[in-house]
């Protein structure tokens, strides 16, 4: 997990815990935002196997070589899948780091008018 990964992943148990808060405006406009890109980074993850070009250059050794370089700049260790797929983990993770920071802050709230009725005496 990447220092970004484990920060939203702490940030977002920091508010599940209370500690961390959203109003619920912002928080479900962020959490949207997050939806919306995660659909394109889908998208372009399951587009990522029309970038095989192994074949593209031709039939030579040195032609396939460069094919295979190209292949693993796209899909190989460290490529552009797998670079996607951390922007969709580091994403997802921002996107439960505002539903969690939203949903305390309407916890917090709750309790406080609860607290207030009690003081005022239920007026």
């Amino acid at each position: 997990m990447s220092p970004t990964q484990t920060l939203f992943t702490e940030l977002a148990k920091e508010a599940a815990g209370g500690h961390l808060f959203l109003e619920p405006d912002a928080a479900s406009t962020c959490a949207q935002a997050c939806t919306d890109f995660l659909e394109v980074l889908n998208t372009l993850l399951i587009q990522t196997d029309r970038l095989c070009c192994k074949e593209a250059f031709g039939h030579l050794p040195s032609a396939r070589a460069l094919g295979q370089k190209f292949d693993d700049k796209a899909i190989g260790p460290g490529g552009f899948a797998e670079v996607l797929q951390q922007h969709i983990d580091t994403v997802t993770r921002m996107k439960d780091l505002f539903e969690a920071a939203g949903k305390a802050y309407i916890e917090a709230e709750g309790e406080n008018v609860r607290a207030f009725a009690t003081i005022t005496g239920g007026r």
